[in-house]
């Protein structure tokens, strides 16, 4: 099976949209480890509203950039707030990055990774690279996310209110 790593910066939602992207991930057949060196897929969910919170995101990009070095195979993703406001230009900020995907494009997360995993998987090592920068805005894409999802236990910290 599959690993992804998630790293959330920023407010609630950030946490919550996180959360509902783990789930997506885990019905397709991921599982999800605490531990980035033993992630296929690392995520980092960002907030940009807070410079102080996209320099910290921007610091832990990079420094997570280590584990591709050890597995040019590993998947390299930014979602969020800053995804979306930044876009391309976030793959000159941190250049070993995959995917940027804003935040109507959540749902689409998974189908992305599963792409890169497949296109790393079937290239050459110097041609590893083909990054996805997905942030386009698609009407109806916040409802594929509004439902609440519950943690394991049955509790979580989040209420959804729409």
């Amino acid at each position: 099976m599959p690993k992804v790593y998630f790293r959330t910066f920023g407010c609630q939602m950030n946490e919550r949209d996180s959360e509902q992207v783990a789930q997506m991930f885990v019905e397709r057949g991921f599982t999800i480890t605490s531990h980035p060196d033993d992630a296929d897929v690392l995520l980092m969910n960002t907030c940009s509203v807070r410079d102080q919170a996209e320099q910290k995101a921007l610091g832990n990009m990079r420094h997570l950039g280590k584990f591709q070095k050890r597995n040019p195979r590993l998947v390299f993703g930014m979602m969020g707030c800053m995804a979306q406001s930044r876009g391309e230009q976030l793959l000159e900020e941190v250049p070993h990055l995959d995917l940027v995907a804003g935040t109507q494009k959540y749902h689409r997360v998974v189908d992305h990774c599963v792409e890169l995993m497949r296109a790393k998987e079937e290239s050459e090592m110097d041609d590893l690279r083909r990054p996805i920068v997905d942030i386009d805005v698609e009407e109806g894409s916040q409802n594929t996310i509004r439902d609440h999802v519950a943690k394991e236990h049955g509790v979580s910290e989040f209420v959804s209110i729409m």
